[in-house]
């Protein structure tokens, strides 16, 4: 079984995945759920934490996928319970930070682009309470490009652990400013318009 050879074999991986944690969890998940149907299904079921897992639960077939770092986990009877699967870059290409995607939207003063990346909270600002409420602090990318975070807490939780220094993972929408920039957009919309966003903090989705 094509499967179960794959998850019995440990590549060396040539990319990290580490710096887009829930990003490359998500790609994962969903290339299993479409090579794996008859494992994970249904398609497109929420990404939660259990623990320091982000996974997936597939109630049609009663099992787990997960990663925990770069491994990739399977929990079910189908696999005699939990099982190390390898890493994630035995069966995806990771992404990489968009650090250079962000630096050409704001030479170019380009705005409403869906991106994703990492930086490190900088500076923690009080919370814009006019019209919807926003959690606001800046972050700097590792080009040492500064973005402003806006995050909508009317829509999802406020990320009341937050300090300096910290490493955040955001997929949201970027808006030019002088400064760098905005990510906005990162929550889920009770609308099902837009897609939706989230910040990634201390293993805990906020969307």
């Amino acid at each position: 079984m094509k499967f179960m050879i794959l998850l019995l074999i440990a590549l060396i991986p040539g990319i990290s995945a580490a710096e887009n944690i829930l990003i490359n969890s998500n790609k994962l998940f969903n290339f299993a759920e479409v090579v794996y149907p008859n494992y994970f299904s249904p398609a497109g079921v929420e990404t939660t934490t259990l623990d320091e897992y982000l996974v997936r639960y597939y109630p049609n077939t009663n099992t787990y996928i997960g990663t925990k770092d770069e491994g990739v986990y399977v929990y079910g009877n189908v696999f005699g319970g939990l099982l190390n699967a390898g890493v994630i870059t035995d069966f995806i290409e990771p992404e990489v930070n968009s650090d250079e995607l962000l630096a050409q939207l704001f030479a170019s003063v380009q705005s409403n682009v869906q991106v994703y990346g990492t930086g490190t909270v900088i500076s923690i600002l009080s919370d814009d309470l006019n019209g919807n409420r926003h959690q606001r602090f800046i972050i700097e990318l590792k080009s040492k490009q500064t973005l402003l975070v806006a995050h909508n807490i009317d829509l999802a939780p406020r990320i009341d652990t937050l300090a300096l220094n910290d490493q955040i993972e955001f997929f949201g929408e970027y808006e030019w400013n002088d400064q760098g920039g905005i990510i906005h957009w990162t929550h889920h919309d009770p609308d099902a318009i837009h897609v939706n966003g989230w910040l990634f903090h201390n293993n805990v989705i906020y969307q």
